[in-house]
């Protein structure tokens, strides 16, 4: 399956790989990831942010941080997973070679996305800090001239509130 799957996301990670960007990772929620994640929230939630990056081995992934949980989506596997906040121990993000990488620590295992946008990465960090979760964010450039080039002012909060909108959350 990994194999099958890597031949099929070939383009995105020749780009990754070759200008060291993920260009996915700028990117408003696409419908199917809004959909599988609509299904594990309460409509009482508000949505606080989000990231887009890549899971090791298994394509695109997506991470919805809620007031309530962290809502994990890998395109690999149908649905997400709906993590409680009293679950999880720690976020860290810190710049990789292909973006910024995070990582979730929660219920005693560890999740990691990597060719994360250092905007979202951010805003994901200082969410879990106003949650009252221990996070730490390496706030430094990317390596890459593209991440640089691509930056747009408010993009962030654009993406979070089309986000909010689709998700129908506060």
């Amino acid at each position: 399956m990994n194999l099958l799957n890597s031949l099929f996301q070939a383009d995105a990670l020749a780009g990754m790989f070759l200008e060291g960007h993920n260009p996915s990772a700028r990117a408003k929620l696409s419908e199917s990831d809004v959909d599988a994640m609509r299904q594990k929230l309460q409509t009482s939630e508000a949505l606080q942010a989000y990231v887009v990056g890549r899971v090791v081995g298994a394509g695109q992934g997506v991470w919805l941080l809620t007031d309530q949980a962290v809502v994990v989506r890998n395109s690999g596997h149908k649905g997400a997973e709906r993590l409680v906040l009293n679950q999880v121990s720690h976020f860290e993000s810190v710049r990789g070679r292909f973006g910024h990488v995070v990582r979730l620590k929660a219920q005693g295992r560890g999740l990691s996305l990597y060719g994360v946008d250092r905007e979202l990465a951010a805003a994901m960090h200082n969410a879990f800090a106003g949650l009252g979760i221990p996070s730490s964010h390496e706030d430094k450039e990317a390596r890459s001239w593209f991440w640089r080039e691509a930056s747009t002012p408010n993009w962030t909060q654009d993406g979070l509130m089309d986000a909010k909108r689709r998700l129908s959350l506060a």
